[in-house]
């Protein structure tokens, strides 16, 4: 499509997004979508699998009811094509002929085995660029292995060093494995519109591995060269550090504790603070107060003392009585918590949309903050909402497309 500028008060000019992702990649067209791009999610004439996905609102299940669903098709289109028919691909050559950008995690050489790969689209559309996010890349012995979360965190390594340390690996909460992939696509379909609209207005194909994303998501660990360096693998550490010592997650009162001390004149506070209330002259030993790394030996008994410490409080005390001494206490929040917390309600970060058949729902506003840019706040579509616009905007009249529909087309 021709390069348009961005309406006001949005980032990304109304670039036209071909969204075919599953989980894998769904957040990839949210970012888009959010920030100005018109994203049409592409489903089968059924729906896409995630509408059947629970938990459901109020626990009424239903195709506009998935609380996955909604939230991650903001701001999105729907259109539906059956991509396996003849004359399904037709139709989809025709939307790509008037795109900018696809985006896709199917399995390896399922487009091609449509006649929709990069090579047959861009005959339509040189302009296109096209992104593939799959669990190991278009290349390479395991690009056809099928994979889940729990692989991927373990494929990357990340489970290596997460969990504690006499325990296994563990895999992280939620499936995390499925955002570094979705945000490198993002940064690089942008990257790759820039230069398509600065030189020679050809597109690219760009091949995400969700396994090589993951792993730049843990390299403060410094994996690779500690083991270089050394030979040996990063370990666990739980929620503590075996750098900064005491620094973890304690329990207190009515909940958990984040604390981190790391220069000498915060142990200085922080030891003299809990002397004062505990009365325990251990934690004035003058071997802890040198640095981290001299504390080491002692981080066990350092640990007990400081559990002793913090129950004595509640995380909301710590926090508050914890930066009064410019120490870093922060309470390990809840998601109720969150939805009440101060911090949050003072950059606006929560906001709510009204969706005909879910109801009024809350969203996180998103991390980008700008007094001339506002992500946009739709509600995600219901299946099929913009067939008869857009396909008509392709040349199909009310006839086709009743023709089509009636076929199972789309």
């Amino acid at each position: 499509m021709p390069f348009q500028a961005p309406a006001e008060g949005v980032l990304l000019p109304p670039y036209r997004v071909l969204d075919l992702t599953g989980p894998e990649g769904v957040f990839c067209g949210k970012l888009l979508a959010d920030y100005g791009a018109e994203v049409i999610k592409v489903e089968p004439p059924t729906g896409d699998v995630t509408r059947q996905r629970p938990p459901f609102i109020s626990d009424v299940p239903g195709i506009e009811r998935s609380s996955y669903f909604l939230f991650y098709n903001t701001n999105k289109k729907s259109v539906t094509v059956d991509l396996e028919t003849s004359e399904g691909q037709v139709v989809f050559k025709k939307l790509a002929a008037s795109a900018d950008v696809l985006i896709e995690s199917f399995p390896v050489n399922y487009m091609q085995s449509l006649g929709l790969d990069y090579d047959s689209l861009r005959q339509v559309n040189p302009g296109l660029i096209m992104a593939s996010i799959t669990p190991f890349g278009q290349t390479g012995p395991w690009k056809d292995y099928k994979s889940t979360d729990l692989i991927s965190l373990a494929a990357s390594g990340f489970m290596q060093i997460t969990g504690d340390p006499d325990g296994p690996p563990l895999r992280q909460g939620n499936e995390q494995s499925h955002f570094p992939g979705a945000q490198h696509a993002a940064t690089a379909i942008m990257g790759a519109l820039f230069y398509r609209d600065m030189q020679d207005g050809r597109g690219q194909y760009i091949d995400v591995s969700m396994q090589e994303a993951m792993i730049t998501y843990y390299t403060d660990a410094h994996p690779a060269l500690a083991y270089i360096q050394r030979g040996e693998n990063v370990t666990r550490v739980g929620t503590n550090s075996t750098l900064v010592i005491p620094l973890g997650a304690y329990p207190s009162k009515d909940g958990w504790i984040s604390a981190g001390i790391i220069t000498p004149r915060e142990w200085e506070n922080l030891s003299n603070w809990m002397f004062e209330v505990t009365g325990n002259e251990e934690i004035l030993n003058e071997d802890y107060k040198g640095g981290n790394q001299d504390r080491a030996p002692y981080n066990d008994i350092i640990t007990a003392l400081v559990i002793d410490f913090t129950t004595r409080f509640t995380s909301e005390e710590l926090f508050h009585q914890g930066q009064e001494r410019n120490l870093v206490f922060i309470p390990v929040n809840t998601v109720s918590d969150l939805l009440v917390d101060p911090q949050l309600d003072a950059s606006n970060f929560w906001f709510d949309i009204d969706h005909a058949d879910a109801g009024n729902l809350k969203y996180p506003l998103g991390v980008f903050d700008s007094e001339e840019v506002t992500p946009t706040t739709n509600p995600a579509p219901y299946l099929g909402q913009d067939n008869e616009v857009i396909f008509g905007e392709l040349g199909l009249d009310e006839a086709e497309l009743a023709s089509l529909r009636t076929r199972g087309v789309i």
